[in-house]
């Protein structure tokens, strides 16, 4: 008999498909163990008829379950599942009297009971594995009204398989996204490379060639017509630098989903900035450095536009357990008093929105440090661990 196919919900988590089908075995051989203890036992309870009902209920919902897991493999059914067989177990109390439950009369799902202990911890980890234990014991311990030697027994037996599972669940989550995590850096890689060999190829021996022949015009032109070929050898220069740093500096992901901020920022400074960074990476998450990277994109692009010719651009990182600091600076004319105000007015954002916006969304502070002739710096703090 093959089983039934499996959802998306389920496919989310394949490396849990094992634990489930083993718990689905385990329910089917303990239901068996509990029709065995009707067997023996049916005659001697106050009410069988009523016993047996409750087996009933039991071999259904081991069905309608099984199939649950091996489907969905979700929460809720453990959830659910755990529910159903406290209700279950404490039927005991109807099933049978009090005294011969008192002389050790065992319940009437006997090991059956543990299955939801064992669901809780594959779909929920360790702690869903104790939670799903102390709820079983519990209900074991109101029906016996004892807290004798088997029952302690038993405790154990079921704190221990809460955890183990759990934790063993725990650990191959864990494994499977690093897996993905390893196989996208390397896919991320490979392509990387690519794109560098089809760029080296093409673009930058292109952009190689415009600067080499625009020198070549410059000298072999009259001074009117030199400057059109001394800029456009610049401008290419420019880009070729760039270009190259752009496809030998984009980070990959880590294996917790983090990015190196150095990485990223080397490849959105333009070729004349200077960049200094920690020794270490400095790993945040992706959507945080896409952030900052749009922020030191901005600043980059005014002091370009504004700082005036020749000025000089240098970006420093800075990297503490609390918060990642990241100061740009240029040498230019500066920004006067009141102009970032009058840039609002006039309906232009860039400040406003695209880097006092971003930082703010990002539950940080920015600090802009100007003066005419004192050049610009823009200090942009960002938490590590965002403020609730």
């Amino acid at each position: 008999m093959t089983s039934p196919d499996v959802s998306p919900r389920a496919r989310a988590h394949p490396q849990l498909v094992p634990l489930w089908r083993g718990l689905v075995v385990y329910r089917v051989v303990t239901l068996v163990a509990a029709l065995v203890n009707v067997a023996r036992f049916a005659g001697e309870w106050a009410r069988p008829a009523l016993g047996v009902a409750v087996v009933a209920v039991m071999v259904a919902w081991t069905a309608v379950s099984s199939v649950r897991y091996l489907r969905r493999g979700d929460a809720g059914t453990a959830v659910a599942d755990l529910l159903i067989t406290a209700l279950a177990t404490a039927s005991t109390l109807l099933v049978d009297t009090p005294e011969r439950l008192a002389q050790g009369g065992s319940v009437i799902t006997t090991v059956w009971s543990a299955g939801p202990v064992l669901a809780m911890a594959i779909a929920l980890g360790w702690r869903g594995g104790l939670a799903g234990a102390v709820v079983t014991v519990g209900v074991l311990f109101g029906v016996r009204r004892a807290l004798d030697g088997d029952l302690l027994f038993d405790a154990q037996l079921l704190v221990i398989a809460g955890l183990a599972v759990g934790l063993a669940a725990d650990t191959m989550r864990r494994l499977v996204e690093q897996l993905r995590a390893a196989a996208a850096r390397e896919a991320a890689t490979a392509e990387r490379e690519r794109l560098a060999r089809d760029i080296h190829d093409g673009v930058l021996q292109v952009l190689a060639l415009v600067r080499r022949r625009g020198d070549e015009l410059a000298r072999t032109s009259t001074a009117d017509d030199s400057a059109p070929g001394l800029e456009l050898a610049r401008l290419a220069g420019e880009q070729e630098v760039a270009l190259r740093r752009l496809i030998t500096s984009a980070p990959t992901p880590g294996p917790d989903g983090t990015v190196d901020l150095s990485s990223r920022l080397a490849g959105v400074l333009p070729a004349h900035a200077s960049l200094a960074v920690p020794a270490e990476p400095v790993l945040l998450p992706a959507t945080v450095v896409d952030e900052l990277a749009a922020v030191v994109r901005e600043g980059a692009g005014n002091a370009a536009a504004h700082a005036g010719p020749g000025a000089g651009l240098w970006v420093l990182v800075e990297d503490d357990p609390a918060a990642v600091t990241v100061s740009l600076r240029d040498d230019g004319v500066g920004i006067p008093e009141g102009r970032l105000d009058e840039a609002v007015a006039e309906g232009h954002l860039g400040v406003a929105a695209s880097m006092r916006g971003r930082v703010d969304a990002l539950g940080g502070t920015i600090t802009l440090h100007t003066g005419p002739g004192e050049g610009t710096e823009w200090e942009v703090v960002v938490p590590r661990r965002r403020k609730p």
